[in-house]
């Protein structure tokens, strides 16, 4: 079972030599779409693609994860492609017209694939969440990548607040970290009636305070993932870490600048949350469940590096 069953189907998405045997790449088809696609969209929906041919917006989606599933094989198989393995062991093939790519060569060819076939599976993700009606199977699935009890409830959402270069995958990474966040900070000020009215956004006050609570959650997560060592954060933004490519994204921060980052999120995320809950004070109409604090605490903190600061 595989979004890809031939090397015709590989080669209407990346160019290869037409020599190639089918049988040398679809472990690597296999092992692609288990890890970066089935993950993502579900089984069901995966079971469906790989037994029915979709039509309309599905099957834009349907040529989207095809694409990602061949490219990201090729990402997989690469390294292998390099040597032949056999009962005499493991060699390098050579000849008289031609010689090994050089290690620079298969790095470049490698982060290429991975790129072409993120993005088309971002793109897919996307076109999901613009009608999640059509992909119905995928709103049970873990790989499901709008957050509805959150206030950003959308890539789009976070991305406007702090890059993270518009990925969903990033963004369901980050699912974890916005739970923790969205407990820590609001659920223990704001009580699930007011929360509801919030979310719905019927009132122009609504509305607002929902934008400042979606710009409080996005900066109290990154401050949250600063230190956690599941992402890269670079000057350029956050970037989920691909443990088969190390260092994929450089030019890393270091440790002091991690630590003023986590510091300059966590008073951000403080402004906004001030200024919607004194939206929200000010107009007990649109917000008739609110119950005031007795008083209104921030927190703070201070990173002072240690084991306990505030």
């Amino acid at each position: 079972m595989a979004l890809l069953k031939t090397i015709a189907d590989v080669k209407k998405y990346i160019s290869v030599n037409k020599n190639i045997d089918f049988a040398s790449v679809e472990p690597y088809i296999l092992q692609a779409d288990r890890k970066f696609i089935k993950t993502i969209i579900g089984d069901l929906l995966y079971d469906d693609y790989d037994t029915t041919t979709p039509t309309g917006i599905e099957l834009k989606v349907y040529e989207l994860l095809r694409e990602a599933s061949a490219n990201l094989c090729w990402f997989l198989y690469l390294p292998l492609a390099q040597v032949q393995v056999s009962d005499s062991g493991i060699a390098v093939a050579q000849g008289e017209h031609f010689k090994g790519a050089e290690w620079w060569q298969i790095r470049d060819l490698r982060r290429s694939f991975l790129d072409a076939g993120f993005m088309a599976l971002d793109e897919a993700l996307r076109i999901m969440e613009s009608d999640e009606a059509s992909f119905s199977p995928w709103e049970t699935t873990e790989g499901y990548t709008v957050f509805k009890e959150l206030f950003v409830k959308h890539t789009d959402t976070f991305n406007r607040w702090f890059y993270i270069s518009n990925s969903r995958r990033t963004f369901l990474a980050l699912r974890p970290y916005m739970l923790e966040s969205h407990h820590e900070y609001f659920t223990s000020k704001l009580n699930d009636a007011t929360i509801a009215t919030i979310q719905l956004a019927v009132s122009d006050n609504a509305k607002k305070v929902l934008k400042f609570l979606q710009a409080a959650q996005t900066n109290y997560t990154v401050a949250k993932v600063v230190k956690s060592g599941s992402f890269e954060l670079t000057a350029s933004g956050i970037y989920q870490k691909m443990e088969e490519f190390p260092g994929y994204k450089v030019e890393k921060l270091s440790v002091d600048q991690l630590s003023e980052l986590k510091q300059d999120r966590l008073v951000a995320g403080e402004e906004f949350y001030k200024k919607a809950i004194a939206i929200i004070e000010a107009n007990p109409t649109d917000f008739a469940d609110y119950v005031k604090k007795t008083t209104a605490q921030f927190v703070k903190p201070f990173d002072t590096k240690s084991t306990v600061s505030f």
